[in-house]
């Protein structure tokens, strides 16, 4: 598993920041031949609906928790399509 923390960025860096650290963790996934899951940390009060059209386009399997403790969501891309 892999874990990105993009706690820290805001729009539009927000999202570039996602596409960066997910092609870089499917470059080390082919490299590597191990990763099951992807896992992207985000405040919860981002707004994640480019993240998800992005998502859905490039047929990528995941799925959203809400971590209320700390504020935060995570994303979750699962193993089948990474």
């Amino acid at each position: 598993m892999v874990k990105y923390d993009l706690t820290h960025y805001q729009c539009p860096q927000f999202f570039v920041q996602f596409k960066y650290q997910l092609k870089l963790a499917l470059i080390n996934k082919e490299q590597e031949k191990g990763l099951d899951t992807i896992t992207f940390l985000i405040l919860s009060n981002s707004d994640i609906k480019d993240i998800e059209r992005y998502l859905i386009f490039h047929k990528f399997k995941y799925q959203i928790q809400n971590c209320d403790s700390n504020n935060e969501l995570i994303i979750n891309l699962v193993r089948g399509n990474i």
